[in-house]
């Protein structure tokens, strides 16, 4: 009787219908824009940036780490981190809050390079393309500019500071021009280029690979708030439930891409955390490119990029699922950066 028992349970379980539920965690994206609208305009915020040119780079929510073995549910984030660059000083300041009293700061500086934004690259070339000698070839579409690797170039001051310098790639649409990776230096809104047609940590061949570049803009780490509970159920039984964080607001100093956290399977934790803090891309040698020239490098995994997906949909008889049936690749915004990081 009681084989007869289980065996029922699980016929049962087994055509049981399957539901997905996901439940907002954390703040909104509504609160993070906020504070970061109201940010600059607190009193003691603006002592630290008189007079000087600069730009709130991102603002994001600071982790409570949980203990490892811990049966307790996650509390929601309550602290925030928000980060400015003082292009006047050469300096990073560092504002830390509490969410429900976002006027209260703590202000640090610092000599720390963040990665820089989508707008702050666009103002990048925008300062070259008023460039004499580039700024034409940019105005006309005879060179395109890219966010190449690495991202930030710049030597050290004497006194420990470095003025901000973003790499721009400049690819020739018409091979009137060669492949050239330049500097624009922040600070001093001039451009710095190189010998090799590259600086020394990257490389600009004649032969270029990848994707032509999409100039479409990515979400980057810069305000994203994107955290979902995650429950799933074979009619009531719980079959896995976990946090889900997306790319824009995972954690590391440059992102780990999807990140999973306190992943339980029927009840029991079997996870903690799965994430890809660090991505090593290797090319293999190609004809337009013998020597591997595309990498190896590293990326950064906070982006999210726009995916066009041409199919059909399908509904499935057991539940509405849909189903993209692509007839053809998917074309991405992301793409293969250029260049090499050493």
């Amino acid at each position: 009787m009681k084989q007869n028992t289980t065996t029922r349970g699980k016929t049962s379980l087994r055509h049981s219908e399957t539901s997905v539920r996901i439940t907002p965690f954390g703040p909104t994206q509504a609160a993070l824009d906020e504070i970061a609208r109201d940010l600059l305009r607190l009193t003691e915020l603006k002592k630290h940036l008189q007079k000087s040119r600069h730009r709130l780079l991102s603002i994001a929510t600071v982790e409570t780490e949980t203990e490892l073995k811990s049966s307790r549910a996650p509390v929601p984030p309550s602290r925030f981190r928000a980060t400015i660059y003082d292009y006047t000083n050469n300096r990073t300041l560092l504002i830390d809050g509490r969410l429900a009293q976002p006027r209260k700061v703590e202000i640090t500086e610092s000599a720390s390079q963040p990665l820089p934004t989508s707008e702050e690259f666009k103002e990048a070339v925008e300062i070259l393309a008023r460039d004499k000698q580039l700024g034409l070839g940019i105005r006309e579409q005879r060179l395109q500019p890219y966010r190449p690797m690495p991202p930030l170039l710049g030597e050290q001051l004497p006194d420990g500071r470095t003025e901000r310098t973003i790499s721009v790639g400049l690819l020739p649409t018409k091979g009137e021009h060669h492949h050239e990776i330049v500097g624009v230096n922040m600070s001093r809104q001039t451009i710095i280029r190189f010998k090799n047609h590259a600086p020394p940590t990257a490389q600009a061949h004649s032969q270029t690979c990848g994707l032509h570049y999409a100039n479409q803009s990515t979400t980057g780490g810069q305000f994203a708030a994107g955290q979902v509970w995650i429950t799933i159920k074979q009619g009531s039984t719980t079959l896995w439930k976990f946090l889900a964080v997306r790319p824009a607001a995972s954690s590391g100093t440059n992102g780990s891409g999807v990140e999973l956290r306190f992943v339980d399977y029927r009840g029991k934790r079997v996870l903690y955390r799965a994430h890809v803090p660090i991505l090593n891309v290797k090319y293999d040698p190609t004809l337009s490119s013998p020597d591997g020239a595309c990498g190896p490098f590293r990326d950064w995994q906070n982006e999210e990029g726009m995916i066009q997906a041409n199919g059909t949909t399908r509904e499935t008889s057991s539940a509405r699922r849909f189903m993209f049936k692509a007839r053809k690749p998917c074309s991405c915004a992301r793409w293969r950066r250029r260049g090499i990081a050493m």
